[in-house]
């Protein structure tokens, strides 16, 4: 991770940036002299010789990547192969992201935004619209603040979809503390990024930063509940920036949680959705509908349908020998065929549970 000497040695990313857009090789840009960074990028003397300086920091990067490595936190540049595509593409793309958690990214993604402050209409729509949306194969993205967010995270894990929240602060910080158990689980089921460094507070200017990499790495954003002015309406207008669209659910008209979205859809910069569905016709994702469990499990046969029946509770291996008397290794590739027939499904532990449909 060539390019991180930079940020270790100080160099505000609005450089990086630059630079990273001119080279695809860290090393090159030492082919400039010190006028030509001033001349051709704008850098004043003290600029210049941090960038100068980076490839001097050989310890520090080592400590930053140790450090790094023992909160599993891996690192991913602007360079990378693995970076997503639609946020390499806005104006102001983050020069590094911090990652815990699976780290898995998709075009097939959609922010999901609303009021801390919800509503129980507020509530019952998002579940609505996040179950339609990850029974359609979707990704759902927002920033694990209290109340829409904190609903599209948990939904989205319950129903066994790919969620990824974008945070305001460094990864060594969970924030909002009532949020520390979906946190919890966002790392083992989800995915959960910054580019902010480690240590990072959860300052109020970091937040409109914050949006713009949630609007950033998604086809489109719903406000689902929102206040006449608040975080949620700055996402959209930064999701509308970048060319993204913006739904917004339509409520009562004598609520003020529901104002913001009510403007939107009256000033035409979003598109009234009532459910999932609504988005997944509006980009063709619409699929067949499934098997359910019940019709999965009748074209079961053997020992599959009696390890099946017996994981009625989250059982780990032993357990599960201990219960059907069938030995490791073939109860292994039982419970492979049964993971890949979309039965059951790894838990935290080295456990297993039944998959919920």
């Amino acid at each position: 991770m060539e390019w991180y000497r930079l940020r270790v040695a100080g160099v505000k990313d609005s450089v990086i940036r630059k630079f990273m857009k001119s080279f695809d090789n860290y090393w090159d840009i030492f082919k400039l002299d010190g006028s030509q960074m001033e001349r051709y990028y704008g850098l004043n003397l003290e600029e210049v010789r941090l960038v100068m300086d980076s490839h001097k920091m050989e310890a520090e990067l080592e400590k930053e990547m140790n450090t790094l490595e023992k909160s599993r936190i891996r690192l991913m540049s602007f360079h990378d192969s693995g970076y997503p595509i639609f946020l390499k593409n806005i104006a102001s793309p983050p020069v590094f992201l911090y990652i815990k958690g699976k780290g898995e990214f998709s075009e097939k993604s959609i922010g999901v935004v609303g009021t801390r402050k919800m509503t129980t209409y507020g509530q019952r729509a998002c579940e609505k619209i996040i179950t339609d949306l990850v029974d359609g194969g979707v990704t759902t993205v927002s920033g694990l603040a209290l109340g829409i967010d904190a609903v599209c995270h948990s939904k989205t894990l319950e129903k066994n979809g790919n969620s990824i929240a974008v945070v305001g602060n460094g990864l060594d910080l969970i924030y909002p503390q009532e949020n520390r158990k979906i946190w919890e689980r966002m790392e083992r089921e989800g995915t959960i990024i910054s580019e902010f460094p480690l240590g990072t507070r959860p300052n109020h200017y970091n937040f409109p930063l914050r949006n713009r990499i949630i609007a950033g790495l998604s086809k489109g954003v719903v406000v689902v509940e929102s206040m006449s002015k608040g975080g949620s309406l700055i996402t959209a207008g930064l999701a509308l920036e970048e060319g993204r669209d913006v739904f917004a659910v339509p409520g009562d008209i004598f609520s003020p949680s529901s104002e913001g979205c009510n403007e939107l859809i009256k000033r035409s910069e979003a598109k009234l959705i009532l459910s999932g569905m609504d988005i997944l016709k509006e980009y063709g994702w619409e699929r067949e509908k499934e098997p359910t469990t019940q019709e999965k499990h009748e074209n079961l046969h053997g020992k599959e349908e009696i390890v099946f029946n017996v994981l009625k509770k989250e059982m780990n291996l032993d357990e599960l020998i201990m219960s059907t008397s069938i030995r490791a290794g073939e109860l292994l590739a039982l419970l492979m065929e049964l993971e890949l027939k979309g039965l059951i499904c790894g838990a935290p532990g080295g456990k297993y549970r039944r998959k919920v449909v």
